[in-house]
């Protein structure tokens, strides 16, 4: 998967957000797109269920006055769960 596909999926989670779709309306947790069992394709989906959730939570924040505090949020989990340098 590119990274244009990546942003695509998340403008796509935006979009859905503007359309008034809830969080758990995610395409990505649809049976027929769920992975069947090898493991590269979970790797696949995954990224796009994130990729789309993110795109879904970024436009909610944003619409409720709190995307500062959304990213600042992101940033602190990512910072956690970063290997030590």
């Amino acid at each position: 998967m590119t990274i244009e596909e990546l942003i695509d999926i998340q403008e796509a989670g935006s979009r859905a957000r503007v359309l008034g779709l809830k969080a758990h309306e995610n395409p990505y947790l649809a049976a027929h797109r769920m992975p069947p069992g090898d493991t590269s394709a979970l790797g696949d989906w995954l990224a796009r269920h994130e990729a789309w959730k993110f795109g879904w939570e970024a436009e909610d924040a944003s619409r409720e006055g709190r995307i500062a505090a959304h990213f600042k949020e992101l940033i602190s989990i990512a910072r956690r769960s970063a290997p030590d340098a």
